[in-house]
């Protein structure tokens, strides 16, 4: 429990760094905020501070600015979200996309340069300390899950009877379980800064995509840059990531919308938290690269351009430079509410799957 209350407290940075970039944004091009809100209503306490309230709400995870005017109203003001020309008030709907994709590079850099957990290859070989083969994927109703090895355990040992194998390599590995199918054998495993012993009996497989014990296996280590090179390799790692999320969301909304499906695992809150709590168990370059990935994550789901979203407001801006007005705030208003309704659909349809997964 400890472990989950911490990684709620860091998810909620996250969020409190997301809406920061609105929030300074706005307030530098003089416009009211008149609350700025961690946690989802309803309000528990909120201080006033000048015109703005800062509150904390009930549920405790998420945030909120709320901007004078941000619903089209009140555009005769000096102050308001909606007097402002469509760049300035793109500017403030950005500014949280960029503070998360800064605040993840930064992390990146911290976790390269300290040491965040990669497979080896020929790029990295010369900066990986700490090699070891280790569990890459825990596949469905295999041996391997029901003894409870998970993603992340580092492979010490595997032994039968009087015949052992100390820091076993791939080839070993598979040749190993092969020879012992059917038969008990011992693996020591490094979970975290524990070392723990498994029991578990490989099973006999035709598939070539199931292997005998039901793991993905990959040699492992600590990658880790001097500090100059860990700042370059840091920006150059969370800008191609940043890349490929928002490449991949797409191909997500496309799979959703036309073929009926979610591609993949898709983790909410839930998920996300039970996973965010497992990696801070492994050690502190495990959960940085975690928490690196979440906030490019959210920078990348933000710039989607779809209703509701951040990314979505954006285009109606451009829009409205384009063509030299404003699309009615009835009508955009009825869109993002329209979005937002899609969204908390796919929201408790994953919550459902991910608490299913529990029990």
């Amino acid at each position: 429990m400890l472990f989950v209350i911490i990684f709620i407290i860091c998810l909620n940075i996250l969020v409190f760094v997301h809406e920061l970039g609105h929030f300074l944004v706005a307030k530098k091009n003089g416009l009211k905020v008149e609350e700025f809100g961690m946690g989802i209503p309803p309000r528990i306490f909120g201080i006033k501070k000048g015109e703005t309230l800062y509150s904390l709400n009930a549920l405790p995870i998420g945030g909120f600015v709320r901007i004078y005017g941000e619903d089209g109203a009140h555009p005769e003001e000096k102050n308001s979200f909606a007097s402002r020309p469509p760049l300035t008030r793109a500017k403030i709907l950005i500014a949280g996309i960029v503070m998360n994709l800064i605040f993840g590079i930064m992390l990146f850099i911290v976790g390269l340069n300290i040491g965040i957990p990669t497979v080896v290859d020929e790029k990295n070989i010369a900066y990986v300390k700490d090699i070891k083969l280790s569990v890459l994927q825990v596949q469905k109703d295999s041996p391997a899950e029901a003894v409870g090895i998970k993603m992340g355990d580092r492979i010490l040992k595997i032994s039968y009877a009087d015949k052992e194998i100390l820091n076993p390599s791939v080839e070993e590995l598979q040749r190993f379980s092969k020879e012992y199918v059917g038969k008990e054998i011992t693996m020591q495993i490094e979970r975290g800064n524990k070392n723990l012993e498994i029991k578990i009996t490989p099973r006999e497989t035709k598939d070539e995509n199931q292997g005998a014990l039901g793991v993905v296996i990959g040699e492992t280590g600590f990658l880790r840059y001097p500090f100059f090179k860990s700042v370059w390799e840091g920006i150059r790692y969370a800008l191609g990531l940043f890349v490929n999320i928002f490449v991949m969301i797409f191909v997500f909304l496309k799979s959703l919308i036309f073929q009926g499906k979610m591609l993949g695992e898709v983790a909410g809150p839930v998920g996300i938290t039970v996973l965010g709590s497992e990696t801070l168990k492994l050690g502190i370059g495990y959960f940085l690269q975690f928490l690196a990935t979440l906030s490019v994550y959210l920078a990348a789901i933000n710039l989607v351009p779809f209703p509701a979203l951040d990314g979505s407001r954006i285009v109606f801006t451009i829009l409205e430079k384009i063509r030299g007005k404003a699309v009615p705030p009835k009508v955009e208003n009825l869109i993002h509410s329209i979005g937002f309704a899609i969204l908390l659909l796919i929201f408790f349809v994953i919550t459902y799957k991910d608490i299913a997964k529990l029990f």
